[in-house]
């Protein structure tokens, strides 16, 4: 496999990934705020108000969302042609769980969802909706366990360069919950943020209404939430990652030679020809809990995780180091930010009663910002996590090369112009669709007979 078609391949399928990624977050989010509106509809008619403008944007995310998963699936097979032939006892399951979970729930619960909600009682509704939330969840919770098992082959030996399942709950409790809780949070993060940028246009068209209000207090409260909590999940995903993935791990810091660690670079300008800092403001030490014993001289410096192996010593098999490194400090920054933002958000409606009208030019400007802000750290986050992972497809033991396909560059190039321009419609209707809804809002239908 050449090294033009490596990359090419490499940028089909990250698009592929990062597009469904965004959109399985996004549906992930605003599913379960739909079944938090949906209680609390029983007590007030503003959440039903809120429900029946959100719901329509949760469907217009999950018809992109499945579109998105087509050509993904696709190039499993014909960009990675050898993938199901080393991994396939893995992967194959998970994916058919995935596409199972996807059919059974969504087939048999969306279409009362979306067009029953007049001929269901209030209860039945509210446990179809708690359903399609579950279904959501499942599935995503399966693409989740892919990507972690992906990243920390764990559950799994590799006999005669095909592995085999050893033990299923393993696959499954290895960075999988960590992993899961990071999409969670990011889907709540960009569905908070949506609500806010999409209230705060609403609100320069027309008057509020009871849901405007209802979702601009609720959407702040859920935005900080979803960022602190993501830094603890985040967190602890790196904690798992970090020492069984000694590349991404001397990128982060970074580590240019064997030895004792040394202090995160916060800021550095990276020379890897020659392998050093030219600048660095350095921080910290890294935590322990980063560590592995991996090239310490002796045993008794390898179990207290004294040495750190360095990226000169990983040459050809380490990730591209700037950026890596350099995604790394942007998703960090992009959050914090983020948090900043929203307590300054929150600062704000305080002062103005929650009530979006009274938002000026430059506030609606800040809101529409965060969307954009959320967006970027998320799609920076998952980056990360590819990007640190490379050259492999199954972390230490299967590289991209090794399974890559045998197509020349020219289909290769002819491919991925054609993905982007779908991609390019995809996003343009899914703007179009917002936009329409955004402007003309729910439109009622007619009640004949207590049905709609």
């Amino acid at each position: 496999m050449t090294q033009t078609a490596w990359v090419l391949s490499l940028t089909q399928f990250y698009l592929s990934l990062g597009f469904l990624l965004f959109f399985l977050a996004l549906e992930l989010g605003l599913v379960w705020v739909l079944f938090i509106l949906r209680l609390r509809a029983r007590r007030t008619g503003a959440a039903m108000l809120a429900y029946r403008f959100w719901v329509r944007v949760y469907a217009l995310t999950l018809t992109i969302g499945f579109a998105a998963s087509l050509p993904l699936l696709l190039q499993l097979g014909t960009l990675w042609q050898g993938l199901m032939d080393r991994a396939g006892e893995i992967i194959g399951p998970l994916l058919a769980m995935a596409v199972l979970t996807t059919f059974i729930f969504k087939s048999c619960f969306l279409g009362a969802m979306l067009y029953g909600q007049r001929g269901l009682s209030n209860l039945a509704h509210m446990i179809v909706v708690g359903m399609v939330a579950l279904g959501t969840s499942l599935t995503a919770w399966w693409v989740v366990v892919l990507l972690a098992w992906l990243q920390w082959p764990v559950g799994a030996v590799l006999v005669e360069q095909h592995y085999q399942i050893s033990s299923w709950l393993a696959v499954m409790n290895g960075a999988a919950p960590a992993l899961f809780g990071v999409l969670l949070t990011g889907g709540l993060m960009l569905a908070a943020t949506m609500i806010l940028a999409i209230t705060a246009q609403r609100a320069r068209i027309r008057p509020s209404d009871a849901g405007d209000r209802a979702m601009f207090a609720g959407a702040i409260g859920l935005l900080l939430l979803a960022v602190v909590a993501q830094a603890g999940l985040a967190a602890r995903l790196g904690s798992q990652l970090l020492p069984v993935q000694p590349a991404r791990l001397a990128a982060v810091i970074p580590q240019w030679h064997s030895g004792t660690p040394d202090p995160i670079a916060l800021l550095a300008r990276l020379d890897v020809a020659n392998g050093r800092n030219t600048w660095a403001w350095l921080g910290a030490l890294p935590p322990t809990g980063w560590l592995a014993p991996s090239v310490a001289p002796d045993a008794a410096e390898a179990a207290t995780g004294s040495m750190i192996q360095g990226l000169d010593d990983l040459i050809g098999m380490r990730p591209p180091v700037w950026p890596t490194y350099l995604s790394s400090r942007l998703t960090v920054g992009l959050m914090m930010l983020l948090g900043l933002m929203g307590l300054w958000g929150l600062w704000r409606a305080w002062r103005l009663g929650f009530e979006p009208d009274k938002l000026n030019g430059m506030g609606r400007f800040s809101l529409r910002s965060m969307a954009w802000v959320a967006l970027l750290a998320q799609a920076l986050g998952w980056g990360h996590l590819m990007i640190g992972s490379l050259p492999y497809a199954v972390y230490g033991t299967v590289t991209l090369r090794e399974i890559g396909t045998a197509q020349s560059n020219g289909g290769l190039w002819l491919m991925l112009g054609l993905q982007v321009l779908v991609y390019g419609a995809l996003i343009l209707g899914f703007r179009q669709l917002l936009g329409h809804t955004l402007r003309y809002g729910v439109v009622p239908v007619a009640r004949h007979r207590g049905r709609a």
